[in-house]
């Protein structure tokens, strides 16, 4: 049982990465209008785009009648997500100020306060791709360089006065046809990986996992029986958490201030540390991250029962009563996900994270499969349940003030 469900697990996250780019490609959609979006708080949005934007489209035969959004009103981010799906523009390539336009070919990307000359140029170029996004992000002053990035390789930088036929043949070779997501590659991989792991390492699934061996042992069952209902306690502790993810990414991406919301992620994770450390040093102290007793009892008598039907629900309470243990982790790792990929790639690296959060618990189990190595384990955890919470605290409050210094900023 359990070696078939370990590779399950890993084929999970990996036929999401493997699908991600072709759910996108699935969501782009041909648009038929301009649309510009800006931010009301912004005091050189508006302006910009009344007497330069629109005048240098129209110039070109385009934006006769654009539909223009404030993305900071109610339900305007929403909408500009959808647009920017629809187009594939990851979250990492953003500005205060966006304009999509459809070309003969495609689509047209606009961020920030391009001069009127540059997208006039661009516009009439023969050579312009499916999709280009044109970028030019400083507002005050003469600008020194803009930006190209035709959905390959990364972002390329140009001195201001560089011919748009040049820089452009440059932008599509760049680096070859190179999916979002992957892009960041170097930067996310590594992230989701380690916080992954540190995340599995909380004592309310360990401890349970460890109950459930002991008492399978306690019932004389066989160690097929033990592996194989440890393997559905994992794999719904899995699904359980993945869907926790889900919902936290689409509601991050639908909310008019994600910068918000991952600041408030990051300022939870070093809360939640400072209680894990808290709990060390003041072992008294009334606030547990704990698993709510009234939880903790129904999972003991869940595990008990020592059937599949009791054994899906231990794993499902579990995984619902982890996310306080450790939640501020996840809706950091979360909020990065949103700013840096798709959607569709979020996803994917979601489905790795949850691999790295119960990967620890596989091994667990698999070491646990006889009755020497379940005694070991079970003894280990009770002698080191508080040095544990020491480390995971510190790890949870230094993450956090990583978020917010260098990824949020």
């Amino acid at each position: 049982m359990l070696g078939r469900v370990v590779p399950r697990l890993l084929s999970v996250a990996a036929l999401v990465l493997v699908l991600a780019p072709s759910a996108q490609a699935a969501g782009d959609e041909s648009l038929t209008r301009t649309h510009i979006f800006f931010s009301a708080g912004c005091a050189d949005c508006w302006p910009y785009t009344e007497d330069v934007l629109i005048p240098a489209l129209q110039d070109q035969g385009r934006a006769r009648d654009p539909q223009i959004h404030d993305y900071t009103a109610p339900g305007g981010r929403k909408r500009l997500l959808e647009v920017a799906d629809a187009v594939g523009l990851p979250r990492s390539i953003a500005d205060s100020l966006y304009a999509f336009v459809p070309t003969d070919k495609g689509t047209l990307v606009i961020l920030g306060h391009v001069p009127p000359d540059l997208i006039k140029t661009a516009l009439a170029s023969p050579d312009l791709p499916e999709k280009l996004v044109l970028w030019q992000p400083e507002m005050h002053g003469e600008p020194t360089e803009y930006r190209l990035w035709a959905w390959a390789g990364s972002v390329t930088s140009f001195p201001i006065d560089t011919e748009f036929s040049k820089a452009l043949k440059e932008a599509v070779a760049a680096a070859g046809p190179l999916p979002i997501g992957v892009a960041n590659l170097g930067q996310l991989l590594p992230a989701v990986i380690v916080t992954g792991l540190l995340d599995s390492v909380n004592p309310c699934a360990f401890a349970v996992i460890l109950l459930l061996i002991a008492f399978l042992f306690t019932l004389r069952k066989s160690r097929g029986r033990i592996l194989a209902l440890g393997s559905i306690y994992i794999s719904m502790i899995f699904l359980v958490y993945f869907a926790i993810g889900l919902g936290l990414l689409q509601s991050i991406r639908l909310s008019d201030d994600p910068h918000f919301v991952a600041r408030l992620g990051s300022w939870l994770l070093i809360g939640l540390g400072i209680l894990n450390l808290i709990e060390y040093f003041v072992p008294s102290f009334p606030i547990k991250l704990h698993m709510p007793a009234f939880a903790h009892a129904r999972t003991q008598q869940l595990i008990r029962v020592a059937t599949v039907p009791a054994t899906v629900g231990a794993g499902i309470l579990v995984g619902l009563c982890t996310f306080p243990c450790s939640g501020g982790i996840y809706v950091s790792i979360i909020t990065l996900l949103n700013a840096k990929t798709t959607m569709a790639w979020g996803v994917s690296y979601l489905a790795l994270y949850n691999v790295m959060f119960v990967l620890p618990l596989i091994a667990i189990l698999v070491a646990a499969g006889n009755r020497v190595t379940a005694k070991a384990w079970a003894s280990w955890e009770r002698q080191h349940s508080r040095d544990l919470r020491l480390w995971f605290g510190g790890a949870m409050v230094v993450l956090g003030a990583v978020m917010l210094l260098w990824v949020i900023g």
